[in-house]
């Protein structure tokens, strides 16, 4: 038995275990873990599955209806992967059900994102909730989320990223993510790509589910858009959130009957940390791909932002040479942070925020969620360091 909480995540953080999606799913079968609960919405992609999480969240939120939501990676605390109405699990919870499950996790010998995942079944099991929105952690047809039998699957896009899991190609890619479409139940996306959307069709008619691909217009700063002929208006975050926000649209449309002036408080409470967020003259974005460092740049160009230096930082199984050479009209500044997989590099990014405020108007730091959710964290801790 964990004594408290940081003892409990102490030891889930610690474990990193490669175990089969078939080899979980028997151990989810064998404890008798309900994957069959009421309303679960599965969203993969490989951009933007977390922004499009919170937006339909939003919107069901706005519309009276009580929303579990499971992401990944967390931002700020481990307790935010599993929310409720946009508030965290509580230690006091978190550590009550991890004794619970203890036997399981040290039997089986899971691994953390599997522990989270039979956390996250278990608490909502509990609760009445009206829906629930679970993120992919890597793809789709393999991860340890496509547990659930979902009322209708969700994939924001499709771009190349965790190629040592998913396969080198679009065409490996996008079957691995279209893996979450269930028999006879729709599936959602703005993905744009023709071959692409032809593999989405192809999947969908084997399961003999119907496939939306909702289309969206590009737009400029300020983000005025149209879905289901009504007019919007997005006035936080980067323009690759209108692509999320109309994919969000089209789904809460599906399960409810929508109010327009609802849905635009909706967008108007979106707030997702790390994805384009503002902190005085500091920027975070999460953008973690070539894909992320594209819709990055559109977004500064967009908002005008002028006398801009980059702080950067990625993951080494990620293409950084691509990502950067991205960037190369601005100053760019590689830092580190802690992080096993981070490339190693001797400048730590607390000293270089320190030295670059002031001296620039505009700091975007980017290149890694995890490298973000550390900044954040830090830039909470010390708000003088604006």
């Amino acid at each position: 038995m964990f004594n408290d909480i940081k003892e409990a995540l102490d030891y889930i953080e610690s474990k990193r275990v490669k175990r089969t999606f078939e080899q979980f799913q028997e151990i989810v079968t064998k404890y008798s873990f309900n994957v069959k609960q009421k309303n679960m919405i599965h969203i993969a992609g490989t951009n933007g599955k977390g922004s499009t999480v919170n937006f339909i969240k939003e919107i069901l939120m706005k519309h009276g209806y009580t929303v579990g939501t499971f992401t990944s990676p967390y931002m700020i605390v481990h307790n935010d992967r599993i929310c409720v109405n946009g508030n965290m699990i509580s230690d006091d919870k978190l550590l009550k059900i991890i004794n619970e499950l203890e036997d399981i996790i040290k039997k089986e010998n899971l691994s953390m994102f599997e522990i989270d995942v039979l956390i996250m079944l278990r608490y909502f099991d509990e609760l009445d909730l009206d829906y629930r929105i679970i993120e992919t952690g890597i793809g789709g047809l393999c991860d340890k989320t496509n547990v659930i039998d979902s009322i209708c699957s969700v994939i924001t896009n499709i771009g190349y990223d965790h190629q040592f899991m998913l396969g080198n190609s679009l065409d490996e890619i996008a079957r691995h993510k279209a893996g979450i479409i269930k028999s006879r139940k729709p599936c959602f996306t703005t993905e744009s790509n023709k071959e692409i959307v032809d593999i989405f069709k192809e999947v969908c008619k084997t399961n003999d589910s119907q496939l939306y691909v909702c289309d969206v217009k590009e737009v400029n700063y300020p983000y005025v858009f149209n879905c289901l002929s009504n007019e919007y208006v997005l006035k936080t975050g980067g323009s690759y959130q209108v692509k999320n926000v109309v994919l969000a649209i089209n789904v809460c449309n599906y399960l409810i009957d929508l109010d327009k002036e609802l849905v635009q408080q909706a967008i108007d409470c979106f707030n997702w940390p790390g994805r384009f967020e503002k902190f005085g003259s500091i920027y975070l974005d999460g953008a973690h791909n070539v894909d992320g460092i594209l819709a990055l740049k559109k977004t500064i160009k967009d908002q005008k932002l002028e006398d801009i230096v980059i702080v950067f930082s990625a993951l080494s199984d990620k293409d950084v040479c691509e990502m950067k050479a991205l960037l190369i009209e601005y100053p760019l500044i590689q830092v580190s942070f802690d992080d096993e997989r981070l490339n190693s590099d001797d400048i730590n990014y607390k000293d270089i925020l320190n030295k670059l405020i002031g001296n620039y108007k505009n700091i975007v730091v980017t290149g890694s969620l995890h490298f973000i959710s550390e900044v954040r964290k830090y830039l909470k801790e010390n708000p003088k360091i604006r």
